[in-house]
């Protein structure tokens, strides 16, 4: 358990090459006249389970990372050692380096250490991703002060950690996070804000 928790949105990445734009979660539901909040899911906001685009989806955005990571940095005493685990089931072309083997009853993980900066590390390779490639699935520091999860089904990431810590993730302008309790649910029905688009539209 941590004092307090925050959701990370992926912002979509539009573009090739070297140019980009960065769309973030409130942009869109402005655009479809629906509302951003901390339970929000990219169905709901933008009115389909087929918008055309998407933000990534079980991968932390190589640049977000490297945010979160500058942040995370002055909230640990051990930013030099840190431990990454990814999920062992993206395919040949995803797998991770060998490491520590953590065999989980649902998803077996490959946990790896390095400095904070290895946040920013890819696996695999996969086009449609801003970059190529997945982030670490779970990553915390030695001194277990903090902890970031991203879920291979999920299109934001959480963190936990100190009030500090989460504060400085909420009010850093180049993230798009909200405060989260620690009994989020983050399901198919959390949204209880914006309707729900009929499946298959």
């Amino acid at each position: 358990m941590f004092d307090a928790y925050a959701r990370v949105f992926h912002p979509v990445y539009l573009g090739g090459g070297d140019e980009w734009t960065r769309i973030n979660w409130r942009t869109v539901a402005e655009q479809h006249g629906t509302i951003a909040h901390a339970a929000m899911s990219w169905q709901t906001i933008t009115g389909t389970h087929r918008p055309g685009y998407d933000p990534e989806e079980g991968s932390l955005p190589q640049p977000e990372a490297r945010v979160l990571a500058s942040i995370l940095r002055n909230h640990t005493t051990t930013p030099d050692v840190c431990w990454f685990a990814i999920w062992d089931g993206y395919g040949d072309e995803g797998r991770p380096p060998p490491g520590i083997e953590l065999l989980d009853a649902y998803r077996n993980m490959v946990v790896l250490h390095g400095p904070i900066d290895a946040a920013e590390a890819r696996f695999g390779t996969t086009p449609h991703h801003r970059g190529g490639g997945y982030s670490a699935n779970l990553w915390w520091p030695d001194d277990h002060t903090w902890c970031v999860a991203t879920d291979i089904d999920l299109k934001s990431t959480y963190v936990g950690g100190s009030a500090a810590c989460i504060d400085a993730i909420l009010t850093d302008p180049r993230l798009e996070a909200f405060p989260i309790p620690d009994t989020h649910f983050f399901g198919w029905t959390a949204d209880t804000i914006n309707p729900h688009p009929p499946y298959g539209t």
